[in-house]
């Protein structure tokens, strides 16, 4: 999450051959990793982000109080460059999970899965979500805490993500517990 979903993007442009799937959690990618990203294999990529995160801004651009640490792509512009880099051929699938957990958060799920060697790209837009692990333990005050527990049991369930992806690569991990490294 965070960080590491910042690494995962990372991981997905440069180790494609070595994994099969990335969840990029709470993150983006950046524009310069963007820019550069050719994976030497289709890779299945998750991106949960939330639209209220006051850390990495769900609409992108620049990170930091003044911009120090760097610019990162809005989240449907992410998804958009790995559906590009898959070479996915049909519009999503959509679902919308309304707030039945009564936590303030709704979940709009689009999952591209006609992507070239059976790779996926699934997007997870967690309306009025904030800077947090779903179903978590919010570690921040405000708005960041919004934890979207309606998603935590449907995303931990996503088994079927990991089935869709390249048959010759590493699975490291399965998405069956939704965990990266």
């Amino acid at each position: 999450m965070s960080n590491g979903g910042f690494m995962s993007a990372r991981l997905a442009c440069d180790f494609s051959g070595k994994l099969a799937t990335v969840a990029i959690v709470a993150a983006s990618i950046s524009t310069n990793t963007a820019a550069a990203c050719n994976p030497a294999k289709p890779i299945s990529v998750l991106i949960l982000q939330g639209t209220a995160d006051p850390l990495v801004p769900f609409d992108g651009g620049l990170l930091g109080e003044n911009g120090d640490r760097g610019e990162i792509l809005s989240h449907g512009a992410a998804v958009v460059k790995f559906t590009a880099l898959n070479r996915c051929l049909s519009d999503p699938a959509r679902k919308h999970i309304p707030d039945e957990a009564k936590d303030g958060t709704s979940v709009d799920i689009s999952i591209y899965s006609n992507c070239v060697s059976g790779a996926e790209v699934r997007s997870y837009a967690v309306l009025n979500g904030g800077h947090t692990w779903p179903g978590g333990v919010p570690y921040l005050p405000g708005p960041s805490s919004v934890k979207p527990r309606a998603i935590s049991t449907p995303v931990k369930r996503s088994g079927s993500f990991s089935q869709r992806t390249p048959a010759d690569a590493q699975i490291f991990p399965k998405f069956d517990n939704l965990m990266i490294v």
